[in-house]
């Protein structure tokens, strides 16, 4: 909520639950068990995340916001689904590409790579080559070259994730690939067939085995 108790909006006019709340960790598993009741075999979360607008400084998450990060609550949660969830179903979550390796990125949205990735069966990092500023990586356009993104964001992934005690738990990489053309940004080109299977290719010379696309 805003500091005068009204609603917090985003530029689309969208509320958000409030991650420091407890009871929305309960709604999401209830939700998550029902599904899982009804057949589904993995719970896959969206939106693990607190939202970027700008209004979002003035935001009052209440009293516990106090003593814990937005990377540190989002953790939390993620651990708590693991852990009621994971008995029944694999349990993944997306989030930003730009988190992998990003400090500044990690506590805008509340997303700590390497601490989410030793509570999930999948963590799945948005690495769209449109996403990324010019220059990322030493990759002029990034949107030009997607095999030479994909492949130095998986290598950053791997380097992050080796941090993970040996013989301890850690998510397996899933990435979403960028099956759309990004017309918003000056340095674009038309995904097709080609660009698509440059992406793939970088997934499996990563070292990795599994991907999915987004064509929003």
């Amino acid at each position: 909520k805003n500091p005068d108790g009204s609603l917090f909006l985003d530029k689309a006019g969208l509320g958000w639950v409030n991650p420091y709340n407890k009871e929305v960790w309960d709604y999401l598993i209830e939700i998550s068990l029902e599904a899982i009741e009804l057949g589904f075999d993995e719970i896959q979360f969206d939106y693990i995340r607190f939202s970027t607008d700008q209004g979002m400084k003035d935001v009052d998450f209440g009293p516990e916001a106090a003593n814990k990060s937005k990377s540190d609550i989002i953790t939390e949660f993620t651990q708590y689904a693991y852990e009621r969830l994971s008995p029944y179903a694999y349990v993944s979550a997306d989030v930003y590409g730009a988190i992998i390796d990003s400090l500044i990125d990690q506590e805008i949205v509340g997303q700590n790579y390497l601490e989410m990735a030793k509570h999930l069966d999948y963590i799945c990092p948005m690495i769209y080559p449109s996403h990324y500023a010019d220059g990322s990586y030493g990759i002029e356009h990034p949107d030009l070259e997607p095999y030479n993104l994909i492949l130095a964001s998986l290598n950053e992934s791997k380097n992050v994730l080796a941090q993970v005690e040996e013989g301890s738990h850690v998510a397996k990489v899933r990435s979403w690939l960028q099956d759309f053309t990004a017309t918003w940004i000056s340095n674009y080109q038309s995904y097709g067939p080609t660009q698509i299977r440059e992406q793939i290719k970088a997934v499996y010379d990563s070292g990795h085995e599994e991907w999915i696309l987004w064509n929003g």
